[in-house]
Parts: structure tokens; sequence; C-alpha cells
């Protein structure tokens, strides 16, 4: 698996004649497919030029029309992401912001997701459910330790390299809920309804 440190230059925009289908790149790097769409944003592959290295670049706008999205739950998400090192855990090279724009270079995880090893009506091979339960496990018991709290763990959040390897991400409602050895209680109700455990579900 490749993989690009933070040194990618200035965030620049181009558009054709008619304003659309414009495309955003980093300086020095080529966009190639899209990885991922979300709420708020999508996720490309970029490759080095020069050094034919790869990264993931999530791309998100702020708008205040999308209800949740700020500059501030941007600038804690990346905050979150400087803090962890962990081999189940994905990487951050750096960010470039362009206006409104922000671009995260993450580590490229060439293994697709874990959501797409699970077979529909059939589940996956016991050994290895095992596998990457056990790496899920350690990973989230890692920011645990350093006080942080994901909060939408889910298949389609879980990637995996080119051997495998777990690598928990996207961070958008994580959260730090110990500071200084201080802990908070978290009351917020987040996440992907789906798999939202029901103790977390406040029906009314």
């Amino acid at each position: 698996m490749a993989t690009a440190g933070a040194g990618a230059g200035v965030v620049k925009e181009k558009a054709n004649a008619s304003g659309e289908g414009r495309t955003s790149f980093v300086e020095g790097w080529e966009f190639m497919q899209t990885l991922g769409e979300g709420a708020y944003g999508e996720v490309k592959l970029a490759v080095c030029k020069e050094s034919g290295d790869c990264v993931a670049v999530k791309i998100v706008t702020v708008d205040g029309g999308k209800e949740g999205l700020t500059h501030e739950s941007l600038r804690k998400e990346v905050c979150i992401l400087k803090m962890l090192r962990h081999t189940n855990v994905i990487k951050f090279f750096g960010q470039r912001t362009q206006g409104s724009t922000y671009y995260l270079l993450l580590e490229y995880a060439d293994g697709g997701e874990l959501f797409d090893r699970i077979e529909p009506d059939l589940g996956m091979e016991p050994g290895l459910a095992h596998h990457f339960f056990l790496q899920l496990l350690n990973g989230v018991e890692y920011l645990h330790s350093r006080g942080v709290a994901h909060r939408d763990i889910k298949p389609e959040n879980i990637l995996l390299d080119g051997v495998d390897t777990v690598k928990i991400s996207d961070f958008g409602l994580s959260t730090v809920f110990r500071h200084m050895g201080k802990e908070r209680k978290l009351s917020r109700r987040c996440g992907t309804p789906p798999y939202i455990a029901p103790e977390v579900c406040v029906y009314i």
C-alpha cells in the first residue's frame, strides 16, 4: 500500500467554460477516481505526480444550508486526527483549505470497505470475522485510551489495506471525552440509525 506525506502544496481549483464539472486538486497531485461519497462531500484517490504515492483526499465544502456541518466541526475532526497514530486507525497526513472547502489528506486503504467483504444474507467466514474483529477492538481500545469516542463505528467506516489490516476511518462524529485526566459524560445521540445500539436511541 502506498502512502504519502503532507507536502502537497497549495490547493487550487479549475472549471470549464460553463462553470460546471469543476475539478478540485492539490498541486503536485493528480486526482483519480472517487473512492466514496457522503452527506457532506466525497473522497478521491490522489496520486503524487513525482513519486507515484497515493493518498485518499476527503473533500468537504462547508455549506450553511447543510445542517450540522460547520468550520468548527471540521477543525475538531482535524484536531482529533492529529492526536492519533495507530496501526488500526487511518493515518492523517495534513490538510489544505480553499475558502469553504477542506481537503484532508489521509492514508489510502486500497482494500476498500469492510462492508464490501460481508456477503448479503451470508455474512462472513468465522475465522475471517474473528481476524477483523480483534483488530477493530484493538483500534477502539486505542481510541478510548486517547480519550476519543468515534461514535459512528460501522462496516462502511472500517477500511482495509492490501493485507487486510483494519483501518478505522471517518472521524466526523468523533469527540473527546477525556482531557487532562478529566472525563465528561457524553449525552448527544448521534451515528447512523441502522447501526446505533438500542440503548442509545430514545423513542418518543
